[in-house]
């Protein structure tokens, strides 16, 4: 809206479409924000009705911006395919995988339209809406396989003040690293539940972030891409900050309460793509021992004492195995 684009915001609850064409908020998400953002040059509107959806869809040029949980994705996109058009452009903003058959989210979406081809992009990178929505300036990075549809959702998002959008040409490393940081930060949360400091936080945040790069380069992503925005970048926030909701489940899950419970209370995405997580690591042949160790800790079946001897214990190896060394020398005499 700020960068003078129509954004229209698709619902089914009325009361809060009336609320936001009315009062210009959300009442159910982050309500004590306003809709109506310092210096746009457009309007933020509500429906809820599918025929006005239809009608929206219809115009020209549509960018589709999902932000439907993961789990709720394809079977959304499944129930309204007849309307999507094929050629408009699915800005996908959920960062996981979908369980049910253990897909990336862009291939999970083209199973559920039915079709082999679709324009999509995936927006992530380090983002707590409510710090977006105070303005606090945010960088993220938007990828596609057509880098000029990045570069469609990077000129809609950036308004060079609070929100800089990067483009990148590799999906599958993006989505990696923004579903799969997900465990990661569970295990963070265990390592503060554990009783550790700074330095035991910092060393499993880097080590996973080389995990991460393993699985992304075994799966046909860029290592690279891990070690930018939707990777380290991802992995940082979720790891370090307490409003995460999978930190906090890692740390409460060490003080002894039970993920059944603790899922009654809000999603914890890391839990069940811990599951995924190894089916990826065993089909690519990868030892990837701290999603191991958190996975293990989430099912209980080792001790966090059992998992600190795990890590500690592996046998010494070079740190980069195969990064490229300098063959120049350079004399300081």
């Amino acid at each position: 809206a700020q960068g003078g684009n129509d954004v229209v915001i698709y619902m089914r609850d009325k009361n809060q479409c009336h609320t936001i064409n009315t009062e210009h908020r959300n009442p159910r998400y982050l309500s004590e924000f306003s809709l109506l953002m310092e210096g746009g040059s457009s309007e933020i509107r509500g429906i809820c009705t599918l025929e006005d959806l239809k009608v929206e869809l219809e115009t020209p040029g549509v960018v589709i911006v999902h932000a439907l949980p993961c789990q709720l994705t394809p079977p959304w996109f499944r129930e309204h395919k007849d309307i999507i058009p094929h050629d408009a452009l699915i800005c996908v903003t959920a960062k996981g995988l979908y369980l049910p058959t253990q897909q990336l989210m862009g291939h999970a979406i083209l199973d559920a339209l039915d079709r082999a081809e679709q324009p999509l992009a995936f927006l992530s990178g380090p983002s707590f809406a409510e710090e977006i929505m105070k303005g606090n300036p945010t960088t993220l990075v938007v990828a596609s396989d057509d880098l000029f549809q990045a570069v469609r959702i990077q000129r809609m998002m950036s308004n060079f003040k609070t929100i800089r959008v990067f483009t990148s040409d590799d999906p599958v490393g993006v989505q990696l690293g923004g579903a799969l940081k997900n465990p990661l930060a569970v295990g963070a949360g265990m390592v503060a539940g554990m009783g550790f400091g700074t330095n035991t936080l910092s060393a499993v945040v880097v080590r996973a972030s080389h995990e991460l790069r393993q699985l992304a380069a075994a799966m046909g992503g860029n290592p690279r891409t891990i070690d930018g925005l939707a990777g380290i970048g991802d992995l940082m926030l979720t790891c370090f900050s307490s409003q995460s909701r999978n930190q906090r489940c890692g740390q409460r899950l060490m003080k002894g309460e039970t993920v059944e419970d603790i899922q009654k209370e809000y999603t914890v995405e890391g839990i069940p793509t811990a599951d995924v997580a190894i089916i990826y690591g065993d089909m690519c042949g990868l030892e990837l021992p701290i999603f191991r160790c958190v996975h293990a800790l989430i099912h209980k079946k080792i001790t966090p004492d059992e998992a600190v001897m795990s890590l500690m214990g592996r046998r010494s190896q070079y740190e980069m195995k195969n990064s490229p060394r300098n063959s120049r020398k350079i004399s300081f005499s």
